[in-house]
Parts: C-alpha cells; structure tokens; sequence
C-alpha cells in the first residue's frame, strides 16, 4: 500500500514540501518581511519636511503649467503662468508715467518766471513803477509756483511708487516654487480660471524627510535636539539611515505619557518615501560616520530569482519545486 496520505499524490506531496520551505524558523513567510521591534525602538512615520499648495493671487486664467506630476522642481523656479497682458499693460502705463519728469520741468518753469518777475519788483520798490499792491501780488505768485514745484516732485515720487507696485503685482501672475520639491498633484490645468488664493498645484519637499515619533516620557532625557539615531523601516527592503533630532517637545501628553519629537532624514537620492513607516532606535545616539547604524535585526537577504521558487511576485513556481522528472 502507498505510504502517502490517502488523497494525496506524490506531486501534492512535494508541492506541500515546497510550501513548508519558505516558511522562516521563527514561524512567519518569506513574504512578510517586518522585523522583530528593539527595547528603545519607537514606531514612526516619514512625512515631507514641509508642503505648499501654489496658490493664484489674483484673478486669472491659467497660460501654462510647466511641471507635470512627478517632476521636481527648484526653488524660484517658475512653476505656473497666469494670463497677465492687462496688467503687463498697467505695469507699461505706470512705467511711462514714473520716466517722465515734464511736470516738474513745467513747474520749475513757472517758478524760476515768477522769481524772477519777484525780484525785479524787489528792485524798483518804493518808485513810481512798482507799487506795494504789485510786489505782493508777485511774492503770492512766486510761492504758489514753488508749492506747485514741489507738488510735481511729489507727484513724481508717487508715479515710481506706483510702478514698483504694478510691477510687483504683475509678478503675482507668475507663481514660482517656494522651496526645492516633488509635484505631488496638479489641481488645475492650462485653459482654466482661477479664483483669488485657488489652489493651483501642489508641492512637498522629500529632501529632507522629516520623522515624527511619540517617545514615551523614559526617554526624555535622552532625546534631545542635535542627537542622531538610527532609523531603519519596518520593512526591511529599505535601508536604515541616520535621522538627526530637530525638535524634541518639553510638552508631554498625559494620558499616553509620550513627548512629540521630529527627526530630518537626508534623502538626496530619493530612495525613501513620504509615508513610510520607520523604527527610531534609541538604545544608544550614533556619533557620526564612525559608527553606522547596524542592519536591520531580522532583515531578510534579498530572493535570488534564479534559484528560488518564490519569485518577487509572491507567487510558488510550482514546477521548479518539483524534483527532476515529476510533472
């Protein structure tokens, strides 16, 4: 009689060996790929160091977007056009207005006559040709000419004032990108009309990527703002980094008896993601590149998928299980 189960060929036999195979000695899948949490080690999450969403100003319809989704993009950079020829036009109009100084040549003009007119008068006081009516009348008009002289200076002033202001509202029609990130979403497209302060297009800064963990109250004196300490994912395809505390609370919630602290992760190569759910190991501070962070505890070796019967899809290859000549 055959020693295998009843119901169970030879080929589910080795199917079932295959199975048991990738099951790890400490009872969990190959495919679950969490390790085991330290003593001083603290859940987190990665998020952007900071996030913008571009809003218009103004009024406007949208000329052009120059960033798709997915691009990044430098500080300063413009990011979005809106339809600006009218106000282009005022910025021109007020331009003009501030270069020309005719009114105030026009009153000097004006003044320099009546001064003169003023001091001839001076001159033949108290003849028969220049009368004490005649010499007030000229004083009058010589000071009305220099307040008008200085009104046009005035005028003058407030003619470059207001095309520093027009210039500058004709920057609010182009919106340019706050600091250096990632184009998350794009709310709006080419073509349409904006509402004052309507989002535009969003943006979140990924290099840094900032940590923020609920420590419990144990390790207050510890966690304090200029320590580095090791961060590794819980998932162990993802490399551990080095996350350097930037704000550690002095305020403690009291019913979970936790303090709020925030660690910068440098992610120049973009390898890691806003969202990522992280372990902060705060057994011991790490000082500097003399002493990098260990590896993972638990970490699994990346699957060879030449040589493993679980390929990366998760899926048993259930021929290459099967010994030679069992089909």
């Amino acid at each position: 009689m055959d020693d295998a189960a009843p119901g169970i060929s030879v080929t589910q036999s080795f199917l079932l060996v295959a199975l048991f195979a990738v099951i790890n000695s400490d009872g969990s899948r190959l495919g679950d790929r969490h390790p085991q949490r330290g003593p001083q080690e603290v859940v987190g999450m990665t998020g952007p160091a900071q996030s913008a969403v571009l809003a218009s100003v103004q009024p406007a319809r949208i000329a052009a977007i120059h960033f798709e989704e997915g691009q990044t993009i430098k500080a300063g950079d413009l990011v979005v056009q809106l339809e600006e020829s009218i106000q282009f036009s005022r910025a021109e109009f007020a331009r003009a207005a501030a270069e020309s100084d005719l009114n105030i040549e026009l009153a000097r003009t004006r003044l320099q006559q009546a001064q003169r007119d003023l001091d001839r008068l001076v001159r033949l006081h108290g003849s028969e040709h220049s009368s004490s009516k005649e010499l007030s009348d000229a004083s009058a008009t010589a000071e009305a000419a220099r307040l008008e002289y200085e009104l046009a200076v005035f005028n003058q002033a407030q003619a470059v004032r207001a095309y520093e202001r027009e210039w500058r509202l004709l920057e609010e029609y182009r919106i340019r990108a706050p600091f250096d990130g990632y184009v998350t979403e794009r709310i709006k497209h080419p073509g349409e009309t904006v509402d004052q302060l309507e989002g535009v297009l969003r943006l979140a800064q990924l290099d840094p990527l900032l940590v923020t963990v609920d420590c419990p109250l144990s390790l207050a004196g510890r966690v304090k703002a200029g320590a580095e300490f090791c961060v590794r994912p819980e998932n162990a395809d993802w490399p551990v980094r080095i996350g350097e505390v930037i704000f550690a609370s002095r305020l403690a919630d009291g019913a979970s008896q936790t303090f709020r602290v925030k660690l910068s992760v440098d992610n120049k190569d973009g390898h890691w993601v806003s969202g990522l759910k992280v372990l902060v190991d705060f057994s011991s501070t790490v000082a500097g590149s003399a002493r990098p962070c260990p590896a993972s505890p638990g970490a699994f070796a990346p699957l060879n998928p030449a040589s493993s019967v679980v390929p990366a899809t998760g899926k048993v290859d259930f021929k290459r299980a099967l010994p030679t000549g069992v089909e």
